[in-house]
């Protein structure tokens, strides 16, 4: 199957189209206009075989642009010992906008950001509404958790609140069995929880030498939102940012970890420091299966259709 990393660019393609238009019409006004001709046949044909060369071409460029992965090799890397799984809250608290665009945008921008500097770091995504639910297990295929996370949304699920003791139990048992050091879980959240009580899983994270990073994103302010109540009636209701807990919660983890709020200047450094300090002890040369990048080969193409389309207007150039 074939994966694009920068899927946008195949736009592009659809610049065909006009070109293969205005290509048409000039060739429609050939025929009026020199329909006595004796060379118009050729120099049509002509015209028809550059503009498909040039077409192919500019497809294939397209897609060169795009980066296409496909195909597997193996390569030798130096993995760290670090395995992270983002635990994101997608209930519809974090849909507040008391910080722009609103705590869940932010929340996918900051996943993102950290994903993208973590090229030799395993990353699995949970998402967090009701229960908690493995949206993609560990994995050095960065692309698949970094599309997960582009289109969180409490749409997602059809849960109602927010369980986040059943999304970092669901986050601890994403890592192998086998794994005993390394092992990191970033908490994205507001710090509401409707059903639940985190305390009851920390004791398995300070067993399991698991290290809890919290991000909390909003505000002690907060902001509003409507809600269903039990009588299906709309309600507003407050929602701020609830920093105290979520603090008591990193504390009570031990392993090393650390609460800090989104809005902090300089705070995605700062977890990011801590994800690739790895586990130094664990690194090891690995091999490794790796998507290949098929832009060579594409952009090869491209230059061919495209020498193909000039030749072809040459030689009829020649001819004449």
């Amino acid at each position: 199957m074939i994966e694009f990393e920068k899927p946008f660019f195949l736009l592009f393609i659809i610049a065909i189209l006009p070109a293969c238009a205005v290509t048409l019409y000039r060739i429609k006004k050939l025929k009026e206009s020199y329909a006595a001709a004796g060379e118009i046949h050729a120099i049509i044909r002509t015209l028809r075989i550059r503009t498909a060369f040039w077409s192919i071409g500019w497809l294939f460029l397209s897609i060169a642009a795009a980066v296409p992965l496909w195909g597997t090799k193996q390569t030798t890397v130096v993995k760290h010992g670090n395995a992270v799984i983002f635990a994101v809250d997608i209930s519809r608290s974090m849909t507040v906008a008391d910080i722009a665009p609103n705590r869940l945008e932010f929340a996918k921008r900051y996943v993102s950001f950290l994903i993208e500097r973590l090229p030799e770091t395993a990353c699995g995504l949970v998402t967090i509404k009701g229960l908690g639910t493995l949206a993609v297990p560990l994995s050095f295929n960065h692309q698949s958790v970094l599309t997960a996370a582009e289109t969180l949304s409490p749409f997602n699920a059809t849960s109602a609140g927010s369980n986040l003791e059943h999304g970092l139990r669901i986050a601890l048992e994403a890592f192998p069995e086998n794994r005993l050091t390394g092992k990191t879980v970033v908490l994205c959240t507001d710090g509401g929880e409707t059903i639940g009580s985190v305390p009851r899983i920390l004791p398995r994270y300070r067993q399991e030498n698991v290290q809890l990073i919290i991000i909390g994103f909003g505000t002690e302010t907060g902001g509003t939102l409507s809600i269903l109540n039990e009588k299906h009636e709309s309600v507003v209701q407050k929602s701020a940012l609830e920093e105290s807990i979520l603090k008591r919660y990193a504390e009570q983890a031990l392993n090393g970890s650390f609460y800090i709020s989104a809005a902090d200047l300089g705070s995605a450094q700062k977890v990011l420091q801590s994800l690739t300090e790895g586990d130094a002890e664990s690194e090891k040369i690995r091999y490794v299966q790796k998507p290949v990048r098929r832009t060579f080969e594409c952009t090869a193409m491209a230059l061919l259709f495209f020498c193909l389309g000039l030749c072809a207007g040459g030689i009829r150039a020649k001819k004449m």
